[in-house]
């Protein structure tokens, strides 16, 4: 029998991983800045993405048709010559020529860039996304709302229960990405936006304060100057939940550091010369139940048990480890759909 027999028929890992890939959606009328084989670092221009877009037309009048695609320059002849040539108020690009020879193209005056949260190479470029390969380990999440973003770290909380409370973010925080711990409400998420905050982890959030941010930031958007990039990632899923303690760790070791959010997937991305602590290949989690949040060291698959309300379920035995003072490791019998890897 191998060693760790039955490990792999829990959940995981959520340690951390190398060069994953990071996908940007393109836009109607955005506009890519770098090309396939680029080297990016953080807070490289990836895109140049107009801000409220507008889809104008213009006839053509037998004059050459520009294929979709086509880059428009705010008041540049787009085809012909003189004052009858084909000409866009904004910059932006050619959509499609109806077949009744009209150009439809989407422009707009005003426009805002984003930039890459962490060092790179760009692998794919195509109509409907950029893809950018990252460099260093990351830190995978379960839900990212916003926009990349990148910033220095900072620990805001004491342990990866307590909870962020907007009262304790401030001025100092302008552009650092904050941990936020168990969970972060709308009131914290507001505050650190105007705060000049770059972006925030969590353990957890409520769903109806997700619902929020994203309302404020289609708003911010709307608005004539925009703001800066901001990112909500959070590691856990929804509800009051406390950072996994192997992230928890990591996010503590690399603090101070330069770390960038991504958005697809949800990560978190640490430098390429982090140093994040190891974690052992026998380390778990329980991620659900009346045990939640508690790590302890895998032993042994036990079969099925009888669970409270008559269910059977397939256990795991884990040696918790001590909630307080040192000492002996509590043998639990734990489902293993409860239990997610920590290494």
């Amino acid at each position: 029998m191998t060693a760790f027999a039955g490990l792999e028929r829990i959940s995981g890992p959520r340690a951390s991983h190398e060069a994953p890939l990071l996908r940007v959606a393109l836009m109607p009328g955005d506009e890519p800045l770098v090309a396939p084989g680029d080297r990016v670092s953080p807070g490289t221009p990836l895109l140049r993405r107009p801000r409220h877009p507008q889809v104008a037309e213009q006839p053509l009048h037998g004059r050459a048709a520009p294929g979709p695609g086509t880059r428009v320059t705010d008041g540049a002849a787009l085809a012909g010559a003189g004052r009858r040539a084909l000409r866009f108020d904004g910059a932006g690009e050619v959509l499609y020529v109806t077949p009744g020879g009209r150009v439809r193209a989407v422009v707009s005056r005003h426009h805002a860039l984003v930039a890459s949260p962490a060092s790179g190479i760009v692998e794919a470029l195509d109509a409907c996304g950029l893809v950018l390969r990252s460099e260093g380990p990351v830190l995978s999440a379960s839900l990212a709302v916003g926009e990349p973003s990148h910033g220095p770290l900072v620990v805001a909380v004491d342990g990866p229960e307590a909870e962020l409370h907007a009262n304790r973010i401030d001025v100092r925080h302008s552009g650092a990405i904050l941990v936020a711990g168990s969970r972060v409400d709308v009131e914290g998420l507001t505050r650190a936006r105007a705060m000049g905050v770059r972006g925030v982890i969590a353990g957890g959030v409520i769903g109806s304060d997700v619902l929020a941010l994203r309302a404020s930031i289609e708003r911010q958007d709307a608005s004539i100057q925009p703001g800066p990039s901001f990112a909500l990632v959070v590691l856990d899923g929804y509800g009051k939940r406390p950072i996994p303690r192997s992230a928890w760790e990591a996010l503590v070791a690399c603090g101070g550091q330069e770390v960038g959010l991504s958005i697809t997937p949800p990560l978190v991305l640490f430098g390429p010369g982090a140093g994040l602590p190891p974690v052992g290949p026998d380390r778990v989690r329980v991620a659900a139940g009346p045990l939640l949040g508690r790590n302890g060291r895998f032993v042994r698959l036990v079969g099925s048990r009888r669970r409270p309300g008559g269910v059977f379920q397939e256990c795991a035995r884990v040696a918790l480890d001590p909630v307080a003072l040192p000492g002996s490791e509590e043998l639990v019998d734990v489902p293993i759909a409860d239990l997610e890897r920590d290494g």
